[in-house]
């Protein structure tokens, strides 16, 4: 067992099987960085464990969930992405440094200059890290007024709807109209906030009932192979179970019996 930090905790371990060339490295290279409800995860941790992965050479890397083993194979792998993770760390600290909004550094699509060279394992684990990754940054960076003057005020979602509906006059058709184009465009976390705003000036309406349900399964389709985190909220916004894998087949094989 060897101590390391990793990205998920502070504390974590590795075990190394070195007559089989094996690696357990449990949740070392969790891509969220520690859960997203919570103060932890560390990005120096993470590329210190992958540099001391990648000094034990092993021949095989298992993760604590198997989509990460499958994310993050090899260590060659691992050396690669080590470069472009390290880029887009220090790229974040410098917006974050000129007052650029997190939803700013969000939206400039930041692309480490040499991951165009890099194998198409590593474009699927960057693209899989970055989010969470300049999240996890921008927070640990900017205490809790931050830039573009975010959290200085304490609005709420009911000022918001307020502000729609009785100051700028958004009827329910209006509002729904509205939602339904964003959902046509594309913009499925737009027409989510904007429901989530007006919406409940609205109750009985089911017209923005609907409009809210196409809108959280627009985004758990759009992440649910990426960001288990937000597909469980998403769904648990519109009430959609969200089955274990293998559930309907050890129904159907008890109703068989």
């Amino acid at each position: 067992m060897l101590p390391t930090r990793g990205g998920e905790t502070e504390d974590a371990l590795l075990i190394r099987l070195p007559e089989h060339g094996v690696l357990f490295t449990g949740d070392v290279l969790m891509p969220y960085f520690g859960a997203p409800f919570v103060e932890e995860g560390s990005i120096d941790g993470m590329l210190e464990a992958i540099d001391q992965v990648n000094a034990l050479k092993p021949r095989i890397l298992l993760h604590g969930h198997e989509p990460l083993t499958r994310v993050f194979g090899s260590t060659e792998m691992l050396a690669d992405l080590r470069i472009q993770l390290a880029w887009l760390r220090d790229a974040v600290l410098r917006e974050v440094k000129t007052g650029a909004t997190r939803s700013a550094i969000q939206q400039a699509n930041l692309i480490a200059p040499t991951l165009a060279q890099s194998p198409s394992s590593v474009h699927l684990a960057y693209l899989v890290m970055r989010e969470h990754m300049i999240n996890r940054l921008f927070d640990q960076h900017s205490g809790y007024w931050h830039n573009g003057l975010e959290g200085l005020d304490s609005l709420s979602d009911t000022d918001r709807g307020a502000a729609l509906v009785d100051y700028l006059g958004v009827s329910e058709s209006q509002l729904a109209s509205a939602a339904e184009r964003m959902v046509s465009d594309g913009r499925h976390e737009l027409a989510a906030q904007v429901l989530r705003w007006g919406q409940p000036r609205f109750p009985n309406s089911t017209r923005l009932a609907g409009v809210r349900r196409v809108v959280y399964l627009k985004l758990m389709e759009k992440v649910q192979q990426v960001d288990p985190f937000k597909f469980i909220l998403y769904a648990r916004e519109i009430d959609q179970s969200t089955p274990q894998i293998g559930a309907p087949l050890l129904a159907d094989t008890h109703a068989s019996r």
